[in-house]
């Protein structure tokens, strides 16, 4: 059975990026631009991991992660930012290896992914 990823992230440009190289290393992958879309859409159970984007309009990442959680409390979480990294401050909540830094090589992200998702 495949992995099932969720990637939410307000670049398109992005989110299809990190979907072609993800289902290129077997995994199944949904997106979406608009947390909030997202949001309405999401179900327990369905993903193994979901990629937030930190910084987007309506809803950051933060935000969003605090939403899913009140429905699947056991789903992994990795956070994508472009700028600075936030472990330091949401270190005692968050390991290290849950934020990514954009951009990322391919074989860098489907790495820490497949290790994420073990």
């Amino acid at each position: 059975m495949k992995n099932k990823i969720l990637i939410v992230d307000d670049e398109p440009d992005i989110n299809l990026t990190l979907k072609m190289t993800l289902e290129e290393h077997g995994f199944e992958v949904d997106t979406f631009s608009d947390p909030l879309l997202a949001l309405d859409n999401f179900r327990m159970g369905v993903y193994d991991l979901i990629i937030l984007d930190i910084k987007m309009p309506k809803m950051n990442g933060f935000e969003m992660y605090r939403e899913i959680k009140k429905i699947d409390r056991e789903l992994r979480v990795c956070f994508l930012t472009a700028g600075e990294m936030y472990y330091g401050t949401y270190g005692d909540i968050f390991d290290q290896n849950q934020f990514i830094r954009k951009p990322i090589e391919n074989q860098e992200l489907v790495n820490r992914i497949t290790e994420i998702i073990k």
